[in-house]
Parts: structure tokens; C-alpha cells; sequence
């Protein structure tokens, strides 16, 4: 059946990226060349749920109360922004054969996940009339 919610899509989605981190962390200690291959699928994933959410869904999201409805998206950015940092500062590590502090990324990584979980997608499935979810989940499917 076809997911009709922005949640429920977005949910898969952030499960496939737990579990290409999850890759990583289990890849230390491999082989140079193969463990920055899993690294790449992982960051690439990442990179793109970001896209998503910035040009799929912050660009088609136009609130009816403008103050409230965006009063998120720049947490939602800067949260963007620390963790695409925090990707190129680890692919470093990983090269330099430097620890890497997965705990602290993944403790990032899920209280982002469940802002936009509890507070961000809930917010769109309610606010959005059909039209405009169907608009945002046919963009989102064209990415993931």
C-alpha cells in the first residue's frame, strides 16, 4: 500500500540512514578502501535526506500562521548545518585512521530525528491539504 503520510515516508527514511551509520560503526577496524565505501553510501543517504527536507519540503511549506509555521525551520538548519560538519570532520577521522566519536554524532542524529518526528512531519501531515502532501511526497520519493 502507498504510504500516504509525509511522517511515514521520512520515518523509512531516517531507518535506512540509522542503519548505514550503524554500517559504519561496524566497519572499523576493516580496510581503508572499504570501510570509506560504506562511509560514502552513508554520507551520500544523509546528504540526501537533507536535500529533502530543505527543497522538497521547507520550499513547498507555506503556513497558514507564517510566525508559528516557520519558527522551526532555522533550528532545523542550523541542526542541518552541525551535522553535515560533523560528517566532513568524521570522514577526516576515518582517513587520518583517527577515533571517531559515534556516540556524540548519534546522539545528535536522534534527538534531530525526533524533533522533526514528533514535532515537524506530524505538524505538515495536519497543516497540508492532500494536494500539497501528495505535491511534497511525489518530490521526496524522487530523491530517496
Amino acid at each position: 500500500m502507498k504510504t500516504t503520510s509525509i511522517l511515514e515516508l521520512m520515518i523509512a527514511d531516517h531507518a535506512k540512514i540509522l542503519k548505514l551509520l550503524h554500517d559504519v560503526e561496524r566497519s572499523i577496524g576493516i580496510e581503508l578502501v572499504s570501510l570509506m565505501k560504506v562511509f560514502d553510501t552513508f554520507e551520500w543517504e544523509l546528504e540526501k535526506h537533507i536535500f529533502t527536507e530543505e527543497k522538497a519540503i521547507f520550499s513547498s511549506y507555506n503556513p497558514k500562521d507564517i510566525i508559528q509555521g516557520y519558527k522551526m525551520v532555522p533550528e532545523l538548519v542550523q541542526q542541518h548545518n552541525e551535522i553535515l560538519n560533523r560528517i566532513r570532520i568524521m570522514r577526516k577521522d576515518l582517513m587520518w585512521n583517527k577515533s571517531v566519536k559515534f556516540d556524540e554524532f548519534k546522539e545528535l542524529i536522534m534527538a534531530h530525528k525526533t524533533f522533526e518526528e514528533v514535532s515537524l512531519y506530524p505538524k505538515l501531515d495536519q497543516e497540508l491539504t492532500v494536494e500539497q502532501k501528495d505535491e511534497i511526497m511525489k518530490k521526496i520519493r524522487e530523491i530517496i
